[in-house]
């Protein structure tokens, strides 16, 4: 069962890279869009919960309690995020190096706009925008590698509520399990 949740993060892992893929080729318009960005983490908890579901199924004789559906979905979710964490990587760093500025410069741009939208003031406005200015080095490789690694606490507290949902139920009725 351990290589089919290695497998089964994997190829959620690259299902969710090749959505960004998909993002960052229709442009920065698209990739810029924190909707669509932020999309991929249903994405990715829903092809987890389903895949997990399937275990159950394939697995019968498996208690799926609690603790075993938790342990899935986790690493499932582990392996998922590391595969687009690398995927990021290489994006970033080696495939478009102007990227992160020019994500960076967008996400000011929409950040600012938002404000004066929610009618913020102006020095609160600019103190923001002067701490979000290193937002580049947070798509360096090891800045993304800790961003991974802090959201494990994340993903370990979907997982929780995923697994309450999804383990197997244990019959404590003596009727139904004659």
């Amino acid at each position: 069962m351990t290589n089919k949740i290695l497998t089964q993060g994997a190829i959620t892992g690259l299902i969710s890279s090749v959505y960004m893929a998909i993002l960052y080729a229709a442009g920065m318009d698209t990739f810029s869009n924190w909707m669509l960005s932020a999309l991929l983490y249903p994405i990715i908890i829903g092809l987890v919960c389903f895949f997990t579901a399937g275990l159950k199924k394939e697995f019968p004789t498996e208690p799926f309690n609690f603790k075993q559906t938790f342990i899935a979905i986790l690493s499932m979710m582990m392996v998922a995020t590391l595969i687009n964490t690398a995927w990021n990587i290489v994006l970033f760093n080696v495939i478009d190096t102007s990227l992160a500025k020019e994500l960076s410069e967008r996400i000011l741009e929409q950040t600012a706009e938002t404000m004066e939208k929610w009618g913020a003031p102006e020095a609160a406005m600019k103190e923001t925008l002067k701490e979000m200015r290193d937002l580049p080095s947070q798509f360096k490789p090891l800045a993304q590698l800790l961003a991974w690694l802090k959201g494990g606490l994340f993903m370990a507290i979907l997982s929780l509520v995923c697994a309450a949902f999804i383990r197997r139920k244990e019959s404590n009725n003596p009727f139904l399990n004659a």
